[in-house]
Formats: C-alpha cells, sequence, structure tokens
C-alpha cells in the first residue's frame, strides 16, 4: 500500500471513495468543493492510501488555519485497519502544523484517547432569536425568507469562497453566512455586536448564532445581550437538512498543547462548512 498526498489527477478515485463511504450528496463528492477544501496548500491538503490495485481504501484530511492542521474527513478501510497505515496519513499532516480535531465521532475520541491527544472544553454555540417575533415556535422560525443583501456579499477570503455559501459583510464589519433558507445568520466573525444584531433584525433575519471556543471572551457581551446556549433555543445546529432538536455538541482536542488564548474560530477545522456551518 502507497500513502501520499492527493492532487486533483486523483479526482476520479476520490469521487468514488467519497461516494462510497459518504452519504448522497455529501460535499466532498462535489469537485469544486474538494478543490477548494483541498486544492490549494495554503488552506489544507488531502491523504489518501491506496492498495495494490491503486484503488483509495483510506483518507485523512488537514485543513490549515490558526497555524494547526485539523484532522478531517478520516476514514480507513476495514481490511487495512490496524496496519499502522493511519499513524503514516497523519505523520503526512504533521509535517505542515501541529495536529488537531473537532466534531470527532465516537469511534474518532476513542483514536485520540489512544494517541494520548488533549481534550479541551466542547466548542460553545449562542443563538438569539429576532426579539421583534414573540413566537418562538420551530416551524415560524426555521424556514426560507427573503432578504436584501445583494450589496453585502463577500468572496474575500478562502472561508467565504467555499461553494454554495452566502458570505456577507455587514457595515460595522462583521462577517456573517446568510442561510435565509432557514431564516437566519450565522456569524462568523462579531466586531460591535449591538450594531450586529440591529442590522441582523433590520434585514429580517428570524434568528442569529454564532459559535466559538468556551474560553472566547466574547461570550461574556452575547449572553449580556441575551444570547443563549443552543440547547436552550429551538434552533437547532444541523440545518443542511435541517434536524430537530439536534444542538451543537462539538469536542476540541489537539496533539500538542496549544496557547491559552488560541480560540477556535468558524473557519477552522470542518465545523464551519456546508453541512453544518
Amino acid at each position: 500500500m502507497i500513502t501520499r498526498e492527493a492532487t486533483i489527477n486523483d479526482w476520479d478515485k476520490l469521487q468514488e471513495f467519497f461516494t462510497r463511504i459518504y452519504r448522497e450528496n455529501h460535499p466532498l463528492q462535489n469537485k469544486k468543493f474538494w478543490e477548494w477544501q483541498y486544492g490549494d496548500p495554503n488552506f489544507g491538503q488531502s491523504f489518501i492510501c491506496l492498495n495494490d490495485s491503486g484503488k483509495i481504501v483510506g483518507h485523512v484530511g488537514g485543513n490549515f488555519q490558526g497555524g494547526v492542521a485539523w484532522i478531517i474527513n478520516v476514514y480507513l478501510d476495514e481490511e487495512c485497519r490496524g496496519k499502522g497505515v493511519l499513524g503514516k496519513l497523519y505523520n503526512l499532516a504533521r509535517k505542515y502544523y501541529p495536529l488537531a480535531a473537532t466534531a470527532a465521532n465516537e469511534a474518532g475520541l476513542g483514536l485520540y484517547k489512544n494517541m494520548r491527544w488533549i481534550r479541551y472544553y466542547d466548542l460553545v454555540r449562542y443563538v438569539k432569536i429576532n426579539p421583534d417575533f414573540k413566537d418562538e415556535n420551530f416551524e415560524f422560525l426555521c424556514k426560507k425568507i427573503e432578504v436584501s443583501i445583494d450589496d453585502l456579499i463577500i468572496k474575500d477570503t478562502h472561508y467565504f469562497q467555499q461553494p454554495s455559501i452566502k458570505g456577507i459583510k455587514l457595515k460595522d464589519g462583521s462577517r456573517a453566512v446568510s442561510q435565509e433558507n432557514t431564516g437566519g445568520l450565522r456569524v462568523v466573525d462579531i466586531e460591535n455586536l449591538n450594531l450586529l444584531e440591529e442590522e441582523t433584525w433590520k434585514i429580517g433575519y428570524l434568528w442569529a448564532d454564532y459559535i466559538t471556543s468556551w474560553n472566547d471572551l466574547k461570550t461574556k457581551d452575547l449572553e449580556k445581550n441575551g444570547w443563549v446556549l443552543d440547547h436552550k433555543s429551538v434552533i437547532p445546529w444541523r440545518l443542511n437538512p435541517v434536524e430537530q432538536n439536534y444542538f451543537c455538541d462539538i469536542t476540541f482536542l489537539s496533539e500538542v498543547p496549544l496557547d491559552k488564548e488560541f480560540i477556535v474560530h468558524r473557519s477552522f477545522s470542518d465545523h464551519g462548512r456546508i453541512g453544518s456551518l
């Protein structure tokens, strides 16, 4: 078996692999999305294992943000497990940056525990509902709305060039993803919270959310302004497709200690891409 970095020339094999292991319409089955995620080594890289027939049987993705290689899209065919393949793929990612991860599933958590990784506080997601609407009914708040934001659209960073998302910059400089198909604004960067809220409600969004790590002191301002942890709201975390009563449960781990001031941004790892955001 061979382990190496993938390139766009591997696309046919990658598409077959992602179609085989992921649900229908997973974003990685789209060539443009793969190029966005892994096509530029400044932002990410795809590491693959091929068997003797040249078929991809294993994959580890690295999302490069904040001086860290965020490990994502990890999968190894069952017959290849226990042979040191995953370690070789992780070594390829480790050549770029120290390793970290979010959104690990149960199997991933077991793997990282065995690897003696450090587990931090889970990420936190805050939600605020437009105060003009007293009805906090799920069906009323998570519905398609019409908003006029053409003059706010941005694609000036790699994150906002992500296929199928609509990034906007508000007047105060705050940045967010417009998800008007489910009524909300998913905040990425907060500059002035009061002005952000004022414009958000004026545009016509029914709710807004913000996800970050537990040590982000901006959460104090959010709480003062009436934002609540998402499990206290009716707005679910997963909205593409909508999964009612599914709230944020995102673990944050790293292979080596990170600075105590390190804050996990929405653009890090894969918890901020289409499908979750």
